[in-house]
């Protein structure tokens, strides 16, 4: 990307989202979804669903999946983790936030694990080194409106009786809809939320990354018939093919991202048609990945 946005207008521009990212919380009603707090609440009659998982820093990637979609019908939802492990990680934010901005019933912009709050710290955090890069000494100025920005993102996104997507993984305690909507003040939640990762064993273990849990089909099954939901749409980690099903046709993992440090031949985002109607992630697989 040869385009550098001057730093005011780069703190101008995460303000706005900022701002409008908490009235839509105030209005609750935002077109094609409501805002419940943490959790963005997708509305029935939406008949097309766009997902895209990681993309950290990933600048190409990001530019040829907004490239391919029209969102004049459909919803797009980001699984979070925009920056980081991606030398062009101010211009993904530059442009996600820009997308927004542009389409602001149309977008849902979920937290990842890389836009967590303090208390949740990851490694590497190299966005300031990446924003200092283009700024110099200004850096501190851009990184602290976008991180503020960054905060505001929802924890989770919920198509009623079909699909729950988030970044990391189910919570292995039984949760409602308004525990999910208050995940923000609730640091085990969200910590899970972003955090965690599917297992093919039944149980519950503490993940080797240090936060959040890895958990089981059990785990995820019990989560599912809690929300009155059927399948789950998770990014956090990579795959080689870009995508996997796991837990039976139950979960599916997302990677939108190529090149180092990972080695993922393809990349994938969900393009859903009729998403209302979905019962399983291997109906997801055959029908809606779309890989590059």
């Amino acid at each position: 990307m040869s385009f550098i946005p001057a730093p005011d207008d780069f703190v101008e521009l995460a303000i706005k989202v900022r701002d409008l990212l908490k009235e839509e919380r105030m209005k609750v009603d935002v077109g094609k979804y409501e805002s419940h707090g943490s959790l963005a609440k997708i509305k029935s009659e939406v008949n097309r669903l766009i997902i895209v998982g990681d993309i950290h820093g990933d600048y190409e990637s990001l530019i040829t999946i907004l490239s391919s979609i029209d969102l004049s019908q459909a919803i797009l939802v980001f699984l979070g983790d925009y920056i980081d492990r991606g030398d062009q990680s101010p211009h993904v934010v530059y442009e996600v936030l820009n997308v927004k901005l542009r389409n602001p019933s149309s977008v849902i912009l979920l937290m990842g694990n890389h836009e967590g709050p303090p208390e949740l710290p990851v490694y590497p955090h190299d966005f300031p080194m990446h924003l200092s890069l283009l700024y110099g000494s200004s850096w501190k100025r851009v990184y602290h409106p976008i991180m503020d920005c960054l905060s505001q993102f929802y924890a989770c996104s919920l198509l009623e009786y079909s699909i729950f997507m988030v970044h990391g993984g189910v919570p292995t305690r039984t949760v409602t809809l308004d525990s999910l909507a208050n995940a923000h003040q609730d640091i085990e939640l969200l910590e899970e939320l972003l955090w965690n990762d599917p297992m093919p064993f039944k149980g519950i273990k503490a993940s080797p990354r240090g936060a959040g849990n890895l958990f089981g089909p059990d785990v995820t099954e019990r989560f599912l018939k809690s929300l009155n939901v059927k399948v789950v749409i998770r990014s956090h980690e990579p795959c080689e093919e870009g995508y996997e099903v796991h837990h039976n046709g139950k979960l599916m993992t997302i990677f939108s991202r190529k090149g180092p440090p990972y080695f993922n031949t393809l990349a994938a985002y969900l393009d859903i048609r009729d998403p209302k109607n979905i019962t399983s992630t291997h109906q997801l697989a055959k029908e809606y990945v779309r890989t590059f």
